[in-house]
């Protein structure tokens, strides 16, 4: 009898316990659920969320703008094989920031979409220009591919410029944050760019394994510079693959 008397006057010492366990689970819980709630929470705004700079499919992304140069010196010192091994990671990444960046609605940035695209303009225009350097590539598709692409280039810096608020000062124009526009390829644009880089793969390990001069690889250059053609009059009819976006609200 004095031992329930002591038991239930003191609540405390039968309800410690209990407290303890359920701040050790709440901890537990919140560990657990980190990295998911990491990838897959919801952005309060939008805006905010697709402004973003620090995304991992950006990082990603700007890993593979950082091997270009290393991929360009191999093939022209003719290091083939680990200018092959390095362009098969590149692509590697290039196929992991696009998945991350479909499937996880807080890794998706405009910014996104103009350094992804960037970067394998970038990558192909590099190599076509080291490749044909090299005569691993006819020098007039080399200048049909280089002249659409800086093309596109030297268009985007003019829409990006009509777009900044007046007075446009040199911080604006550099300004990620304040980017308004988002670029949208249409389907020959991709397919062109699907032509491309499956040419610069295929014509990177030609010297290794031979096969120079095969039909294969004259075909695919020949189809490359049509769909080439057919992407610059379709970019041209559109007037341009960008798409304006609202500004996002300051606070």
């Amino acid at each position: 009898m004095k031992l329930l008397v002591r038991l239930t006057s003191k609540p405390q010492l039968i309800l410690l316990p209990f407290k303890h366990k359920t701040k050790l689970f709440d901890k537990f819980k919140t560990n657990h659920f980190k990295l998911n709630r990491l990838l897959t929470s919801t952005p309060q705004k939008q805006h905010d969320s697709e402004n973003v700079i620090l995304t991992i499919p950006n990082c990603l992304t700007m890993s593979r703008i950082a091997s270009i140069p290393f991929i360009n010196y191999f093939v022209f010192t003719n290091q083939h094989e680990l200018a092959c091994g390095l362009f098969f990671l590149a692509g590697f990444t290039d196929l992991l920031d696009g998945y991350i960046a479909r499937n996880f609605k807080n890794q998706k940035s405009h910014l996104g979409s103009i350094i992804d695209p960037l970067a394998d303009k970038l990558l192909i225009g590099t190599l076509t220009v080291t490749l044909t350097l090299n005569s691993m590539l006819p020098i007039p598709l080399a200048i049909l591919i280089l002249g659409r692409d800086l093309s596109l280039i030297l268009y985007s810096l003019y829409v990006r410029y009509k777009l900044i608020d007046k007075p446009v000062t040199f911080s604006k124009y550099i300004n990620i944050k304040e980017s308004r526009i988002k670029v949208e390829a249409d389907m020959i644009s991709k397919i062109n760019t699907f032509l491309q880089i499956i040419l610069i793969t295929a014509t990177l390990p030609s010297n290794v394994f031979l096969y120079n001069d095969s039909i294969f690889l004259i075909a695919l250059q020949y189809l490359t510079g049509l769909t080439t053609i057919a992407s610059s009059i379709s970019y041209m009819a559109k007037r341009g693959s960008y798409k304006v976006i609202d500004k996002p609200n300051r606070v």
